[in-house]
């Protein structure tokens, strides 16, 4: 299954040229070291790529292409395990498109597509958003923001509306934590009458936008997952033992050979819910239930592929020096994003007519 035309191929071409030669595995583990990311990357991402508009309308400044195209980009940055606040700012930029027209969207979008400005978005559950609105002010302990240090703006979602908030106004205190995933950031934001700009009260675009935060990190894992696979193959031909080369074990082809099953069982479940997000019309219980099975799917395969991409690397995946221990962490930190979780399964076995946890009702 695919969704991606001839065009999306040099689309894809042009941001891995960019990301081999400017975020490379010695580069990202620099970035790392100093915190944050790498600024200069991203003023190239914006100002050569235009990326952080793809999906942005065009009257406000960006390229006006759509969620397919965003899959091409964040796979690829998935493959860099990139530092990056790409993820948050087209997820915020997406929600506030999505939602309507609005002063606030006018206002933020035509930034955020030139890269100037970042923004973060927060994905609450129903009956459990984290945050509470009132005339206009919002109050709230956010506990795990991802780029929340970075962000200048917080895009805050709920089933029935969301607000947005300027993070570097009154009200606001952020403290960065110190988590698995050495590169992505994530923060925990106190909001304490903090002013919000509010957005149109509508379920529908909430409701896709967990499902665009949910499908974006699949494409984020795969993307990681395909680049761990090509490592441990080239590593498998490369490395010699009692004078053969271990790809020749039967052990390690076997191992390679699930690994690869893995990756495309996953990157099938990804492509069929980036196919219903991208269809007009699709039913909301569908799409939610896409977006879940491929979270959970990604999740599961990238989470796999790190493991096992260390031990067919031994005592070298280990160190510091080598690249897989940044996917490593990744892997297990983005399942958890914008809301993933051990829920998912249940819900997906309800929308099946399962009790939770599988067993017929």
């Amino acid at each position: 299954m695919t969704v991606y035309a001839d065009e999306h191929d040099e689309l894809r071409s042009a941001v891995r040229r960019l990301l081999e030669k400017s975020a490379e595995g010695a580069a990202v583990r620099a970035t790392v070291a100093a915190g944050g990311y790498d600024t200069a990357l991203w003023r190239r991402m914006s100002d050569e790529l235009g990326l952080p508009g793809l999906a942005i309308a065009e009257e406000h400044g960006g390229s006006g292409y759509g969620i397919v195209e965003l899959a091409v980009v964040l796979e690829e940055i998935g493959r860099a395990c990139l530092p990056s606040p790409f993820l948050s700012t087209v997820l915020a930029a997406w929600t506030l498109e999505a939602a309507g027209p609005s002063d606030v969207a006018a206002d933020l979008l035509p930034s955020l597509a030139a890269g100037r400005q970042a923004a973060a978005v927060h994905v609450g559950a129903a009956g459990r958003p984290g945050w509470t609105l009132e005339h206009g002010r919002v109050r709230g302990v956010l506990p795990h923001v991802a780029d929340g240090t970075a962000a200048d703006h917080l895009v805050l979602v709920a089933p029935g509306g969301g607000a947005v908030v300027d993070l570097r106004g009154p009200g606001v205190a952020r403290s960065e934590l110190e988590t698995m995933d050495l590169t992505r950031d994530q923060a925990r934001i106190t909001l304490t009458d903090a002013p919000a700009r509010v957005l149109p009260a509508d379920g529908t675009w909430a409701g896709r936008t967990t499902a665009l935060a949910a499908v974006m990190v699949a494409c984020e894992q795969v993307g990681g997952a395909e680049r761990v696979l090509e490592m441990s193959t080239a590593y498998a031909r490369e490395r010699v033992q009692f004078g053969r080369a271990i790809g020749s074990f039967q052990a390690v082809k076997h191992l390679l050979a699930d690994m690869l099953v893995e990756l495309e069982l996953a990157r099938t479940v990804q492509r069929h819910a980036l196919e219903l997000l991208d269809a007009a019309g699709t039913e909301p219980a569908a799409l939610d239930a896409a977006a879940r099975s491929a979270r959970v799917a990604c999740s599961r395969a990238f989470a796999r592929l790190t493991s096992d991409t260390i031990r067919v690397h031994g005592g070298i995946g280990y160190t510091w020096e080598h690249d897989a221990h940044l996917y490593f962490r990744r892997a297990r930190a983005s399942a958890v994003l914008f809301g993933g979780g051990a829920d998912d399964l249940d819900r997906l076995a309800v929308a099946a007519g399962l009790a939770p946890g599988g067993e017929a009702r």
